[in-house]
């Protein structure tokens, strides 16, 4: 039986192959390695559910886990490149030719069915491959999944919350933070923070906004009844030529469609926070 192309030498000699054969199509390369024992033909593509299938038909009890799950929930998101393929499994298993055994028994409503396989539920998924990475990384993808409304915030502090006393859970209390505010980024939840101090309410964070003959536009922050934008300025995405152009033309379009726009810097924040909130009020009042 072949699943995604991928099969295993002893199913090839079960439907007849001798283990000579099957031994030299592999020393030839006519059978490429996926990962543990798991083979597809020479050129095939291999994707995350081709590993993932490598993967179930090595440990056939396994499930799809971390960042191996993610992949397949979401094919395009920003993941560091690691050839290994992560499975949960209830009982003990060495790493093998890039199969990497998480040892857990996930509870039910942790794995669901995709594609024939029994893969991590996407929230658990997240969180567990943000707790593996570095805090750029980890960040990238917060931000990458939750401005594409790919991830609900209270299912995934749940999943936070789920996790208390493990490894690495410690640094996901920041992203807690940023979702229970719906901000993205620590220079939005920084400016969250700076709301809440001064008392000043009435926003949304991360609203798209619909503009005349032109895409949506997502901003960072809205004050819906007075009309007031918010945008946070930091450093490090604003620091180009292009950047600070592409942001002048989008503050133009979002005037254009009746808006006010006020850009925030870490400095003002931090440093002149008083008359910062000063300026704040002023506009939402005007």
């Amino acid at each position: 039986m072949q699943q995604r192309g991928v099969f295993t030498q002893s199913q090839a000699i079960d439907a007849g192959m001798s283990q000579g054969e099957a031994r030299h199509r592999v020393k030839l390369g006519v059978w490429q390695r996926v990962a543990g024992a798991g083979f597809v033909l020479k050129g095939q593509p291999v994707d995350a559910l081709t590993k993932a299938w490598a993967l179930v038909v090595s440990w056939p009890a396994a499930v799809i886990w971390g960042p191996s799950a993610l992949a397949i929930w979401e094919p395009n998101a920003p993941l560091p490149a690691d050839r290994r393929v992560y499975g949960a499994v209830r009982h003990c298993h060495r790493p093998n030719r890039g199969l990497m055994p998480k040892r857990t028994e996930l509870k039910a409503a942790e794995a669901t069915g995709r594609f024939g396989l029994q893969v991590q539920g996407f929230h658990e998924a997240l969180v567990d491959t943000m707790m593996m990475l570095d805090n750029r990384d980890k960040t990238g993808l917060f931000s990458w999944v939750f401005t594409r409304d790919k991830a609900d915030p209270v299912r995934f502090i749940e999943a936070v919350h789920r996790r208390k006393g493990r490894r690495g859970v410690k640094a996901m209390a920041r992203f807690v933070a940023m979702a229970e505010r719906g901000v993205v980024s620590e220079a939005e939840l920084l400016v969250a923070c700076f709301f809440d101090q001064f008392g000043i309410g009435g926003w949304k964070a991360n609203v798209r906004i619909a503009l005349v003959n032109q895409p949506w536009r997502r901003v960072d922050f809205l004050f819906t009844k007075e009309r007031l934008i918010v945008e946070v300025d930091s450093w490090e995405f604003h620091s180009s030529k292009k950047s600070f152009q592409d942001d002048r033309w989008r503050d133009g379009q979002l005037q254009a469609a009746g808006y006010r726009v006020l850009r925030l810097t870490w400095d003002q924040v931090t440093n002149q926070p008083h008359a910062t909130a000063a300026l704040v009020r002023t506009l939402l009042a005007a």
